[in-house]
């Protein structure tokens, strides 16, 4: 599969999702080589249920989650389990990317004992992954953030009567009143997750159109150094994380989008 090496473990239950999964993969691993080749093996644990999942992911009440990935390995939710009909190899495969996505940044980015330390933000790795896979159709557009950053940041209400003058120090504040999509998504993650994917999407679109392919590639080879997410980012893109963060509130809240 393009080089990458894989390895499915499922009950006999699943024996037809296993197929599909292995059917799948075909398709997927390719794709995600846009950011560099899968350098370890990803073990990849069909599990039976809903509850498995979140149990092995550690992640309870995430209704929504439907698979989970870290450096070399994906947990993921049985497709027989989706819904009555089970789910289509297409939504199998955007999924799949997606996670593998994931392992290819985390691999790329360090090894098995440092990459969890190296600060990437999850704007940066959802966004990669929901951009591989496609899926921008599958959440929010721009306006759907616009309009929550209306709602949340300090100053950015019409309530002032100088609409553009309060959104514009809205624009400036670091974060929303509480929980901000891009820059501090923990709070809103859970409740949320559609604006925190679409806002993700968004900032890593945002980012390839202005720096280009080379500016993601270069991050990751700095990280792939020793540096962590912030000094990476700096060094390939020539701002900090936080200061691109900002370029893009503005981009969303002033409706660059528009025009």
């Amino acid at each position: 599969m393009g080089g990458a090496r894989f390895s499915v473990r499922w009950s006999p239950s699943d024996d037809r999702a296993a197929r599909q999964v292995l059917r799948v993969l075909e398709g997927a691993a390719p794709r995600v080589q846009r950011w560099g080749a899968l350098r370890q093996p990803v073990t990849l644990t069909i599990h039976p249920s809903h509850e498995a999942l979140e149990d092995a992911a550690q992640r309870p009440g995430y209704a929504w989650l439907r698979a989970w990935a870290r450096y070399q390995t994906i947990d993921l939710q049985s497709p027989r389990t989706w819904g009555i009909f089970g789910v289509s190899d297409r939504k199998l495969e955007e999924l799949l990317t997606h996670e593998l996505t994931h392992c290819a940044i985390y691999q790329l980015a360090g090894d098995d004992l440092t990459w969890m330390f190296k600060e990437i933000p999850r704007w940066f790795s959802e966004g990669l992954a929901t951009v591989t896979a496609a899926q921008g159709y599958r959440f929010p557009g721009v306006e759907a953030l616009w309009r929550f950053y209306d709602r949340t940041l300090p100053g950015s209400g019409s309530g002032s009567g100088f609409g553009e003058p309060s959104r514009g120090h809205g624009a400036r504040s670091p974060v929303a009143t509480y929980g901000d999509p891009i820059v501090d998504s923990d709070p809103i993650y859970q409740e949320q997750s559609d604006i925190v994917y679409g806002a993700a999407y968004h900032a890593a679109d945002f980012l390839i159109a202005r720096y280009g392919e080379a500016g993601v590639h270069g991050v990751l080879e700095q990280m792939g150094q020793g540096k962590r997410f912030p000094a990476a980012f700096r060094e390939a893109i020539g701002i900090t994380d936080a200061e691109f963060a900002a370029d893009f509130r503005r981009y969303v809240v002033w409706q660059g989008w528009r025009r």
